[in-house]
C-alpha cells in the first residue's frame, strides 16, 4: 500500500513579475503572504538536476501565499528565461487552470468585474449530470494564467456514490 497522501500542499506558478503576482492574488483572492525566500544561491547543476530548468536560469524570488483554507500558491520569478512567453492554453497538453472555491460565484464575479478583471462568459451553472449544481466562471491573471472561481452546495454525482471530492467547509 502506498504512503498516505494528505492532500495538495501547494501549486507553483512562474510569473513574469512577482510583485504583480502577489498584488493580484491579494486583490482577487484575499491572499496572505506567508514567507519569501529572495534569490536562491545555487549553481547550474542545482537548477538543471534538481529543478529541471535550463542550467543558466536562477530563481530571483519565491513567495508562498495562503488563499483561504486550502492549497497554498507558490509564486516564482526566474531570471534567464523568456518572461514574455504565454502560458499554455487549457486545450494544450500541459495547459492548466486553478479553481478557487468561493462562497458565491455570482457575487465574486461582480466584485472581480468591479476591480476591472475581464471574465469569460458566465458565471455558468451546470444543470445535469455529475457536476449538476456547480456554478463557475473562468478568467485570466495579468500574465495569462487561466483561473476559475466556483461555488456549489452539492453536486449531482453525490446521489450515486458515497465518495466525495474535497470542498471547503462552510464557516460556522
Amino acid at each position: 500500500m502506498a504512503e498516505h497522501v494528505f492532500g495538495m500542499h501547494h501549486i507553483g506558478i512562474t510569473v513574469p513579475d512577482i510583485e504583480e503576482g502577489i498584488a493580484f492574488f491579494k486583490a482577487v483572492f484575499g491572499a496572505v503572504e506567508v514567507f519569501r525566500t529572495g534569490p536562491f544561491d545555487v549553481d547550474d547543476a542545482f537548477m538543471q538536476r534538481k529543478l529541471g530548468t535550463p542550467a543558466h536560469t536562477r530563481i530571483r524570488d519565491l513567495v508562498f501565499l495562503r488563499c483561504g483554507d486550502s492549497t497554498n500558491v507558490e509564486l516564482f520569478e526566474y531570471i534567464g528565461e523568456d518572461s514574455s512567453a504565454r502560458p499554455k492554453r487549457n486545450s494544450e497538453v500541459g495547459g492548466t487552470h486553478l479553481c478557487f472555491e468561493v462562497e458565491d460565484v455570482f457575487a465574486s464575479a461582480d466584485r472581480l468585474k468591479a476591480q476591472g478583471i475581464e471574465l469569460l462568459e458566465g458565471p455558468n451553472t451546470v444543470t445535469d449530470g455529475p457536476l449538476a449544481g456547480f456554478s463557475w466562471v473562468y478568467f485570466n491573471a495579468p500574465w495569462g494564467q487561466s483561473l476559475e472561481i466556483a461555488s456549489f452546495s452539492s453536486l449531482g454525482y453525490e446521489k450515486d456514490t458515497p465518495k466525495r471530492i474535497w470542498r471547503a467547509k462552510p464557516a460556522s
